[in-house]
């Protein structure tokens, strides 16, 4: 997955925790376990990707490998 694609779906999952958030506060019973759940994973994918982007190398990385070569 591109660093551009990335962005796109991290900003897609906010989005989605977002609607997730205010469903949550006003849901009882089952729904608000199932929104509990939804959110989790949301985070937990965000953090996947967080943790994708930071591993990947720098722009300036990139540039100055490219240049080196």
């Amino acid at each position: 997955m591109t660093r551009q694609a990335k962005f796109l779906w991290m900003k897609e999952i906010l989005e989605h925790l977002d609607d997730c958030h205010r469903q949550w506060q006003v849901a009882e019973g089952r729904a608000e376990q199932y929104l509990a759940e939804s959110i989790k994973r949301d985070l937990d994918e965000v953090r996947r990707l967080c943790e994708s982007l930071r591993s990947e190398p720098t722009r300036a990385e990139r540039c100055c490998a490219v240049a080196a070569a």
